[in-house]
Parts: C-alpha cells; sequence; structure tokens
C-alpha cells in the first residue's frame, strides 16, 4: 500500500475524474445510492438548529436531502477528499445559505470541537487509509449525546471477503471492507460508544448501517 500522501492523491484523482458524471452513472441512473442514503437519514431525528455532516459526500446529495427534510433551518455540512467533486457539490447547491461543502481530508476534519449533532459517512469508508484516525476526527466534532452512522459493505461473511480481496487487487484507492466486530473495535478505540448495526435493505444483508454514539 502507498504512503498516506501517495494513497490521498490516488483518490483525489479517482474521484476527480467521476465527478462530472458521477449521478449519472447506473446505479443513480435508478436512484440506488440515493435510496440507500435515505435509508441512512431516516434513521436520524433531524430537528431545528441542528448541525449534520456527511464524510465523503461526493456531489452533495445526501447533504442536500438531509437538509430538505428540517422544515426549520439546521446547518449541513460535507466534506470530500476530491475538489472536482466538492465543486460539483456546490455547483449542485446553488444559493443554498445553510449548505457548506469543503475540500477536506476524514483524518483532519476542519471544524471545531463538539460541533454535530449527527455524522454521515455512506460508502467511502473502505477508502480511508487510517480508519482509527478517521473515527478519533469524528468524536472530536460530535457533540456529547451526537450520533455517528457509518454505511459501507461488511464483510462479516465469504462474499465481502473475496470481494475485499479482489478490490485490494483491482482498485490501488481501496484499503479494506471491516467486518462488524472490526467495526466495534474501531469504534471503542475511538471512543464511541457502539450502538448497534442492521442490514440497511434486505436483499443486501452484507450492507449494514453501524451507529455509534458520543456520551
Amino acid at each position: 500500500m502507498e504512503d498516506k500522501h501517495q494513497h490521498a492523491e490516488l483518490n483525489e484523482k479517482k474521484w476527480d475524474g467521476r465527478a462530472g458524471t458521477f449521478e449519472r452513472k447506473w446505479f443513480n441512473r435508478f436512484n440506488f445510492f440515493q435510496f440507500l442514503q435515505k435509508r441512512v437519514i431516516s434513521l436520524l431525528d433531524l430537528r431545528e438548529g441542528q448541525h449534520f455532516l456527511d464524510i465523503g459526500c461526493g456531489t452533495g446529495w445526501a447533504v442536500r436531502y438531509a437538509a430538505s427534510t428540517v422544515e426549520s433551518k439546521g446547518e449541513f455540512y460535507g466534506i470530500d477528499i476530491s475538489p472536482k467533486m466538492i465543486e460539483k457539490a456546490r455547483e449542485n447547491c446553488g444559493s443554498c445559505e445553510n449548505i457548506h461543502f469543503y475540500k477536506a481530508d476524514a483524518e483532519t476534519l476542519p471544524f471545531e470541537n463538539d460541533f454535530f449533532d449527527f455524522i454521515i459517512c455512506t460508502n467511502s469508508f473502505h477508502h480511508y487509509f487510517s480508519p482509527s484516525k478517521a473515527l478519533a476526527e469524528v468524536y472530536r466534532v460530535l457533540k456529547p449525546g451526537g450520533r455517528f452512522f457509518l454505511l459501507d459493505f461488511t464483510a462479516d461473511g465469504p462474499i465481502i471477503r473475496i470481494a475485499d480481496k479482489w478490490a485490494l487487487k483491482k482498485d490501488r484507492a481501496h484499503v479494506s471492507f471491516y467486518s462488524t466486530q472490526e467495526y466495534r473495535a474501531l469504534f471503542a478505540q475511538s471512543g464511541l460508544n457502539y450502538v448497534s448495526s442492521k442490514s440497511i435493505w434486505r436483499p443486501l444483508t452484507w450492507q449494514k448501517v453501524h451507529v455509534g454514539a458520543k456520551s
């Protein structure tokens, strides 16, 4: 595996190259990726005045959708390692005053301590060079009582373990798919309380959302 700097450059290049067509890929033509993100956001109890963050936000669809579910305004943020994804996210948002996008690394979040009520991360965690550092940052910026929702392929069975080995050979930006047990350990290491995990959609039992909370 490359060092952190090389890995970051790989991910920037990969996602910069997909920014212009990302929402037109086959899984988004059928709104599948958005469907999964809606499932995650439906688990949140978003209220007036709260702060929301999407880590690895891509073109910002989930941030815009989360903002649309709150009748009274809160503040909604997205970060992504790809500058072109962030450029596209801002373009898609237009003049939304309470939605903000930043080019940033998941391991160095540009926010103050105890800032967010809810943080989500959907299908990007397997690209993170140091998952423990990323979760330590989640813990730092999450308010006491705040919750973190992580959706990704979960290597509890042979299918995803095989897929993980294949991805390591084919995609230099890939790091790992983790098992539920590994997520529990990573959450505990960061200080997050591991609350639960569940399949986000029954046919895809390996696509799980893992929920953590800050005491």
